[in-house]
């Protein structure tokens, strides 16, 4: 019970940062577009700007996803969910979220070797090693996994009548 609210506690707080960064990250897409278009009218355009911004959208794609499955937000087909009883359907939210996390797992241990397989790869415009732009996959999915687990871990209480879901 003690882990189980812990866990709760801690995709919590990986939400609330990841909400944070994905602000920062907008921020910084909407500044940097707006210094390349002033810049392209009266200078001459930033050559990094677009690459920055491409990079800043995957980060905030990924992070955004997992703030989305926290919140229950993704697209999805409920109709045996709608008619199932209580029971049989927390049962069947458990089985999806546990095919969800074996999903986000494979997607952190793939992330992971192409992240490694990286090398010195460089960026074009701004010269930055690529694996820091890779690295989001295996840390967006991490954060699926464990809002995924979170998710499980409260229909399994939800189930057992110990807490609510």
């Amino acid at each position: 019970m003690v882990i189980v609210r812990g866990i709760h506690k801690l995709s919590d707080i990986l939400d609330k940062i990841a909400e944070v960064m994905i602000v920062v990250m907008l921020g910084a897409m909407v500044i940097i577009t707006g210094a390349q278009i002033v810049c392209r009218i009266f200078f001459t355009a930033l050559a990094w700007s677009q690459e920055a911004t491409r990079y800043l959208l995957i980060w905030s794609t990924l992070f955004g996803a997992g703030c989305v499955y926290k919140s229950s937000g993704h697209i999805s087909i409920s109709v045996l969910q709608d008619v199932l009883p209580g029971k049989a359907k927390d049962v069947l939210q458990i089985v999806i979220h546990v095919l969800c996390m074996i999903l986000f797992g494979l997607i952190v241990f793939y992330g992971i070797q192409y992240f490694g397989k990286q090398g010195n790869q460089l960026s074009a415009a701004m010269r930055l090693p690529m694996r820091y732009v890779y690295i989001c996959i295996p840390i967006g999915s991490g954060l699926m996994f464990f809002h995924a687990l979170d998710a499980a871990l409260g229909c399994v209480m939800h189930l057992l009548g110990k807490e609510e879901a």
